[in-house]
């Protein structure tokens, strides 16, 4: 299981926040740059990288920041945020980011997902972003009346490779991970899952772990590495003892 730590960049600043809230917001970083220097050298071999400005307005604003850290750094980007059309999916992929994802179009843009499967294969994924159970969208600022279930369900019909699963009511909590949901989302969807939100210590890591019988392959971690609840090496240790 690949452990992606996560760069969440809002008006040039890494920041982190609670349960998708944009009032808690705390800056964790000085710059992208020297947030991706520090996690690489810790042993990254991808990067979760989300610009949180397209996530909430639809325009992406940090296409620069990601570009800066591909040009730099080796390690493989995984990155969105505000991905609701074909040409800024292109721009993402165009600023070195080996996976993007894609979030609310995959509610409203059906056709959409079409073209990036067609596009980019195994180079793209979808953001199954859920309050509970029901999808958020909108950079979480909206929930809507589509079950997490149906949608990753949906997705697999589509083609789509993978899913990043995320339970907005723990992210950024630290208080733990809801296995539940996330078997029962990768059971709907019978791929590749990334899990995030509520990682909380190596031990949630850990029981994530085990659930790679349902295609869990991935855990996002954020903010419990920025505030040194464990280390990005402890955290790959045991994604791989479970």
């Amino acid at each position: 299981m690949i452990v992606y730590p996560a760069i969440d960049i809002l008006d040039g600043r890494v920041v982190r926040m609670s349960r998708g809230d944009f009032a808690t917001v705390e800056e964790v970083a000085k710059s992208p740059l020297e947030a991706a220097k520090r996690l690489v050298a810790d042993g990254a071999e991808w990067l979760h990288v989300v610009d949180l400005d397209g996530a909430r307005t639809g325009r992406p604003a940090n296409l620069d920041h990601i570009r800066a850290i591909s040009n730099r750094f080796t390690v493989k980007l995984q990155a969105g945020g505000g991905i609701r059309d074909f040409d800024t999916a292109e721009a993402f992929a165009e600023a070195g980011v080996s996976r993007i994802v894609v979030g609310t179009a995959a509610i409203r843009d059906r056709e959409l997902i079409d073209r990036l499967v067609d596009r980019h294969a195994d180079g793209m994924a979808v953001a199954v972003d859920a309050r509970n159970g029901m999808v958020a969208a909108s950079g979480w600022t909206e929930t809507t009346n589509v079950k997490a279930a149906d949608l990753a369900h949906d997705l697999a019909i589509q083609g789509v490779p993978t899913i990043i699963y995320t339970n907005v009511s723990v992210d950024g909590t630290l208080q733990g991970v809801d296995l539940a949901s996330t078997e029962a989302v990768a059971r709907a969807f019978g791929g590749d899952v990334i899990y995030s939100g509520g990682i909380g210590s190596v031990d949630d890591v850990k029981a994530l772990a085990k659930l790679r019988h349902r295609g869990l392959r991935g855990v996002i971690v954020g903010r419990a590495i920025y505030l040194g609840r464990f280390t990005l090496a402890q955290a790959i240790a045991a994604a791989g003892a479970a």
